[in-house]
C-alpha cells in the first residue's frame, strides 16, 4: 500500500469521480486566457525553476534545425545534456519525483535500467482552432450517462479545467490528434532474451470528432474516429487489415471491430474485445485497453482525481524515434535503450481507478495514471493486481510535430516487470515519416471497403 500513503501524504484529499458536474462558468474559463493556458495547463513555471512557464509552446518549425515538410522531425533539442541520472542507487533521492512504474522498473533492472533527465521543455502547441474549440468546450461541455458520454464538445479536450477523474480521462480520449493522419509503423515484444520480430504496418486514422465542420461531438453520431491497420511484414502479417470505429460512448455501444485475414478471404466482426482482452502480437503482455496507454470504457473502475504533483516523465522523445537509430539500438534486452530515452521534469494530473466490487479485469484491480498538463497525454501508468503487487508499466512518449501543431503520443510502451518482456508500439525510426491531413476514401473503412485494401 506504499503508493495509496504516498498519495495521501503529497496531496491530501482526493477528488472522487463526479459525473453530474457541469462545464464551468463563464468567469472561470476567462483563466484559459490569464493565469491557465489554452489547454488548462498551469501558465507559470513551478516555484523551485525547475520546470518553465508555457511560452507558446513550438508552433513551427524551429530554426536552423533542418526540418523539411513531410519529413522526420530533427530534435529541436539535441544539444541538450542531462542535468542529472536517476539509477537504482539514487533513486531514493528523486523518490518524490519519480510515479510508482518508474520505481517498479528501477528496482526491477538494478543493472541496466536509468532515466537520463533533461532540461524540462514545454513544447506542446495546437492550432488555433483548437484553441478555440477547447474554450468553447469548457463552458459548454457535460458528460452524460453517469460519466460514460459527453455532450456540448467538439474538436479538442472538453474540460480543460477538470473538476473530477473521469473529466481528465476524457481530455485524454477527445484530445486533437489532428484530421486524417497515416502512419508507417513498427512494431516489437522482444522476450526474456532480448530476441524480437519487427511486425510493421501502415496505420490511418480519420478522426470525426477532430473535423472542424462539427459542431458539437452529437454531430458525429457517437463516432470519435476510424481506424485502419494494414500488415505489411513479415509474411504471416502482410494484407491482414483491421478496422475500427471507435465509439464515444462505449458503455451503450462497443467500439466496432473488422479483422480480414488473407488466407480465409473473408471479414469477422469482433465483439467483446475491449478491457482486458489480450493483444495477440504482444505475446500477452498489452491488453485492448492499454492502447494508447489506455482506451475504452471506464465503467469497470471507480475513479479518484488526486489532483497535480511534479513528476518526471518521458518527453520530448525525438531521439528515440530517430531515423539516425535501427531498431537494434531501441531495442534493449529488458526495456529501451536508456540512451534513445529523454525524461523531464513535467507537472501531471494524477487519476487512480479501482476496481468496481463484482468487475474482473485479468491485469489490474488498480490503476495510476500520469496526464501531461499541457497535452493531456497519459505519459505514465502503473497497473497493480488483486495484491496490489505492480505487474505492468507503462509510457506513452510525448512527440510535439511542430508543423502542425500537434501533441500526441509518438510511441507507446508497456512492461511486463512481473514476468518480463514488453511490447512498443508506434516505432517509425526505419519506416517513412508520420503524414497529416491525407487524403483517404472514409469507404474503404468498412467491412466492404477493408476487403479491397487486403487484396491489393
Amino acid at each position: 500500500m506504499r503508493l495509496f500513503c504516498a498519495l495521501g501524504l503529497a496531496l491530501g484529499l482526493a477528488i472522487t469521480t463526479n459525473p453530474s458536474h457541469a462545464a464551468v462558468s463563464e468567469q472561470e474559463a476567462k483563466r484559459l486566457e490569464g493565469d491557465l493556458t489554452p489547454m488548462g495547463a498551469e501558465r507559470a513555471g513551478n516555484q523551485a525553476g525547475t520546470i518553465p512557464a508555457w511560452d507558446g509552446g513550438l508552433s513551427a518549425p524551429p530554426p536552423g534545425i533542418g526540418f523539411q515538410p513531410g519529413g522526420h522531425h530533427p530534435d529541436p533539442f539535441a544539444s541538450d545534456k542531462p542535468l542529472y541520472t536517476v539509477t537504482p542507487a539514487n533513486m531514493a533521492q528523486y523518490d518524490a519525483l519519480l510515479t510508482e512504474g518508474h520505481k517498479g522498473l528501477l528496482e526491477a533492472y538494478p543493472d541496466s535500467y536509468v532515466m537520463n533527465v533533461y532540461p524540462s521543455r514545454r513544447s506542446c502547441a495546437f492550432p488555433k482552432h483548437v484553441y478555440e474549440a477547447v474554450r468553447r468546450n469548457a463552458v459548454n461541455a457535460k458528460m452524460t450517462d453517469d460519466g460514460y458520454g459527453v455532450t456540448g464538445a467538439s474538436i479538442g479536450s472538453p474540460f480543460p479545467i477538470p473538476q473530477s477523474a473521469q473529466e481528465v480521462m476524457w481530455n485524454h480520449e477527445l484530445a486533437h490528434r489532428g484530421g486524417r493522419v497515416w502512419r508507417d509503423s513498427a512494431e516489437a515484444a522482444p522476450n526474456k532474451n532480448g530476441g524480437f520480430t519487427i511486425l510493421t504496418s501502415i496505420d490511418q486514422w480519420i478522426y470525426s470528432y477532430g473535423d472542424p465542420s462539427l459542431a458539437t461531438a452529437a454531430d458525429s453520431g457517437n463516432l470519435v474516429f476510424r481506424y485502419m491497420k494494414l500488415g505489411i511484414t513479415p509474411p504471416s502479417n502482410a494484407g491482414t487489415v483491421l478496422v475500427m470505429h471507435y465509439t464515444l460512448n462505449q458503455v451503450a455501444e462497443e467500439a466496432k471491430i473488422w479483422v480480414y485475414k488473407p488466407g480465409a478471404r473473408r471479414v469477422i466482426r469482433l465483439t467483446g474485445s475491449g478491457y482486458d482482452g489480450p493483444d495477440p502480437e504482444s505475446e500477452g503482455i498489452r491488453t485492448a485497453d492499454n492502447f494508447a496507454v489506455f482506451n475504452g470504457a471506464t465503467d469497470r473502475y471507480d475513479w479518484k482525481l488526486h489532483g497535480k504533483q511534479e513528476k518526471i516523465i518521458p518527453y520530448n522523445t525525438y531521439r528515440l524515434a530517430s531515423p539516425e537509430l535501427q531498431y537494434k539500438d531501441v531495442l534493449g534486452e529488458h526495456h529501451l535503450n536508456p540512451e534513445a530515452m529523454r525524461y523531464e521534469l513535467h507537472r501531471v494530473w494524477v487519476v487512480e481507478g479501482r476496481l468496481k466490487p463484482g468487475k474482473q479485469h485479468g491485469i489490474a484491480a488498480r490503476r495510476v495514471m500520469y496526464h501531461d498538463e499541457d497535452s493531456w497525454i497519459p505519459v505514465a501508468t502503473a497497473l497493480f493486481d488483486s495484491t496490489d503487487e505492480l505487474v505492468r508499466v507503462q509510457e506513452g512518449h510525448v512527440f510535439p510535430y511542430y508543423d502542425q501543431p500537434l501533441c500526441a503520443i509518438g510511441s507507446d510502451v508497456v512492461y511486463n516487470v512481473k514476468d518480463g518482456g514488453y511490447h512498443i508500439m508506434g516505432m517509425r525510426n526505419q519506416q517513412k515519416p508520420v503524414q497529416f491531413n491525407v487524403e483517404m476514401d472514409a469507404e474503404l473503412f468498412s467491412p466492404a471497403g477493408m476487403r479491397r485494401v487486403g487484396v491489393r
